[in-house]
């Protein structure tokens, strides 16, 4: 039964999408720059840690691009689109954080 809650505690909300980059991602990144772009504009666009859908990030609120800035916990993520039938285009730019 701990398992099955581990389990569900890790996983996506009902009708999300869990995206793994966790090969892709250098380990010394702290967070990613996301860009994304929409179309129809008006739709929504959603990004949270699996596990956690209180730290959901949305974009782009009526613009057809917008950059989310997300913290990178272990390379996975949940994305929930606002339309059934939207289009949605992510790319990420992963540099090294600057620290001072």
């Amino acid at each position: 039964m701990e398992k099955l809650l581990l389990v569900a505690a890790l996983a996506c909300l009902p009708g999300d999408r869990l995206v793994d980059l966790t090969n892709k991602i250098p380990r010394d990144i702290r967070s990613m720059d996301f860009i994304v772009s929409l179309v129809p504009f008006y739709a929504r666009f959603y990004i949270y840690q699996p596990g956690f859908p209180d730290s959901l990030q949305q974009c782009c609120s009526g613009r057809p691009t917008g950059v989310l800035r997300i913290p990178v916990v272990d390379g996975r993520f949940c994305i929930r689109q606002s339309q059934p039938k939207m289009k949605w285009t992510v790319r990420a730019l992963s540099r090294p954080d600057i620290e001072m």
